[in-house]
């Protein structure tokens, strides 16, 4: 029989980003159990605050609370873990680990399979903003799990949104985040930063340049999600061929300054593909008619 009430949540996997949910929680008022497969993990979270407890017992932590949250890289090596558990009654399962569409609609299978609630959350921010103004985090999943737990979640961030039903829309939008932003684009910067100051470009005038171009980036990211659902990659600014152009300049340039440049690289070639398939004339987000997917690919201007 249960002992637990709905303050208690259990937090499985207490890395960088498990502790700070653990924290968060335990500063607005729940009570975590902290379980992760390496038991010092656990012990040293729960000396942080009095909220926190560890425990050493997979199945005993998941007894604990009716939210079993798990935060660890792999959704395959969480599922296994679990397998262990056996009563599953009365809790609600929430993922929060970087995961593939696929590999999201397996847990929600997986959980569906053994009667369990599912929630999957994509965490678009940083371990230090979880609990802040600045967290971010996007759930989605089964609506009445989401009820339940709302509260709880909120503690994450000022604002977490929700998408009814669909257990991979989360995931769908995290790789989306992580990959477009997270990782390629700061991978880039990182590479023409390093080309800029071995140019003599000092911090100050790298960031004022950055800052006022960042505000154009923000724009132009709402008028790519606008074109690519819309189809229509017609343009009267910048073509994709006049990208194609600044980026093979750029791609010279660092490179004759003995720079890989490897990110800009993939990007020309994308362009230049684009270019190949009679897109040059279109707007830099025609990219997407030649991304890949089946809901672009294809898709008249």
């Amino acid at each position: 029989m249960a002992t637990y009430t709905e303050r208690d949540v259990a937090v499985i996997g207490n890395g960088l980003m498990g502790a700070s949910i653990a924290r968060a929680l335990a500063r607005s008022g729940w009570r975590v159990t902290a379980y992760d497969p390496d038991t010092a993990r656990a012990r040293v979270l729960a000396t942080e605050l009095p909220g926190i407890k560890a425990e050493a017992d997979l199945e005993t932590a998941v007894a604990s609370a009716p939210l079993v949250l798990t935060c660890a890289p792999s959704y395959e090596a969480v599922l296994r873990s679990l397998e262990c558990v056996g009563d599953w009654n009365g809790k609600t399962l929430l993922n929060t680990g970087t995961s593939s569409t696929a590999e999201a609609e397996h847990a929600a299978a997986w959980a569906a399979e053994r009667g369990v609630p599912y929630l999957d959350a994509a965490i678009l921010c940083f371990p230090q903003d979880i609990g802040t103004e600045r967290g971010y985090v996007l759930f989605s999943g089964s609506p009445e799990a989401w009820a339940r737990h709302e509260e709880l979640v909120a503690a994450l961030g000022p604002a977490p949104r929700f998408v009814p039903e669909q257990a991979q829309a989360a995931s769908a939008v995290d790789l989306t985040i992580v990959g477009g932003v997270y990782v390629a684009a700061p991978a880039a910067y990182v590479d023409a930063a390093a080309y800029a100051h071995s140019q003599g470009v000092s911090g100050d005038v790298l960031d004022e340049a950055t800052d006022k171009v960042l505000a154009a980036l923000k724009d132009g990211a709402k008028e790519a999600v606008a074109a690519i659902g819309s189809g229509d990659f017609t343009t009267d600014q910048a073509t994709l061929s006049v990208f194609t152009h600044g980026g093979e300049t750029c791609l010279d340039g660092m490179r004759g300054a003995g720079f890989a440049a490897n990110v800009l690289e993939a990007a020309v070639r994308n362009l230049k593909t684009a270019e190949a398939a009679g897109l040059g004339g279109s707007s830099f987000y025609a990219l997407a008619q030649v991304a890949g997917g089946d809901s672009t690919v294809g898709r008249q201007q």
